[in-house]
């Protein structure tokens, strides 16, 4: 017997298996993007940015407060609005730096380097980064950069306040790596995320759906395993390694799931292993559960 094989697979048919590598190239069931998981992420994001703008503005209480406010709030709210909508778009790059730019003019407009606004310019390095686009935040980043240093540079300088402009573009750009960072952390982690969100169609998907049900249980990989793994000091790659573990893959189906030579599983396996403190697929897909990687359904099927 393969070494695969002393783990319970799923109960479902050989012919139903699947083929993970023809599978993983479908487009129509897994595109790079997470609607739900993403409009959610900006629209808080938003949310929250508008609560602290409106906290902002109470804390300024006269009269040109309240008339920034009346121009200020409505346009804060057409840029969430748009960039809501927007989330799960593949937007192009001239339209992440339009939102950019237009950001830093509202920000010019009502008093930066000290504008109430200025939540809604982290707001926007938040949304640009979950675009469907490589660096997408640092885009967005350089947009704003560029836009703000040309409208709010000068008269910084000229009232002494080119140090908290300074600041104010700092943040901003750090904030989009770090988002950056963040949403594309590992992107077969999104890629599994989407998988159980979505419902496809045929056998041989409907088996890896519900496998991965088995195994991850009603999880976002994107948030909750990557937390789980982070305590357990596990990478993203090696938390994708224990799951598929937890299915009953064998090394080869590991390889063509993840796109790489059974030799560079084998090499991953090892690794793991010595991550976990354990010795063998067994005593892993256990620490698995333990974790909160696996659900008890596949755990409870493993022998002693």
């Amino acid at each position: 017997m393969s070494e695969g094989s002393d783990v319970a697979r799923l109960n479902v048919p050989a012919q139903q298996r699947f083929s993970l590598r023809a599978l993983r190239a479908s487009p129509d069931w897994l595109s790079p993007s997470a609607p739900g998981v993403k409009l959610r992420r900006v629209a808080a994001a938003h949310i929250i940015a508008l609560l602290a703008t409106v906290v902002v503005l109470a804390a300024r209480v006269g009269e040109a407060t309240a008339g920034s406010a009346l121009v200020g709030l409505p346009l804060f709210i057409g840029f969430a609005a748009l960039r809501i909508a927007s989330a799960h778009r593949r937007l192009a790059v001239s339209t992440l730096v339009l939102d950019a730019v237009g950001t830093a003019v509202l920000l010019a407009g009502t008093g930066a380097p000290a504008s109430p606004y200025y939540f809604l310019a982290l707001a926007g390095a938040w949304w640009a980064a979950h675009v469907a686009r490589p660096r997408s935040g640092l885009i967005w980043a350089v947009g704003f950069v560029s836009g703000y240093a040309v409208l709010v540079g000068p008269e910084a300088i000229r009232d002494g306040l080119l140090v908290h402009a300074l600041e104010d573009a700092l943040v901003v750009v750090i904030l989009s790596l770090l988002v950056d960072w963040f949403v594309r952390v590992d992107h077969r982690a999104l890629v599994l995320s989407e998988a159980l969100a979505r419902a496809p169609a045929g056998a041989e998907k409907l088996a890896i759906r519900e496998g991965l049900k088995r195994a991850l249980g009603p999880i976002e990989i994107s948030v909750d395993v990557l937390l789980a793994a982070g305590r357990a000091g596990l990478t993203v790659i090696q938390a994708e390694l224990l799951a598929y573990l937890a299915l009953g893959l064998s090394n080869q189906e590991i390889a063509d799931a993840t796109r790489v030579g059974e030799a560079t599983v084998r090499y991953r396996l090892t690794q793991l292993y010595r991550a976990l403190g354990v010795h063998g697929r067994k005593a892993a897909i256990r620490r698995a559960v333990d974790l909160g990687i696996a659900s008890t359904d596949s755990g409870s099927s493993i022998g002693a």
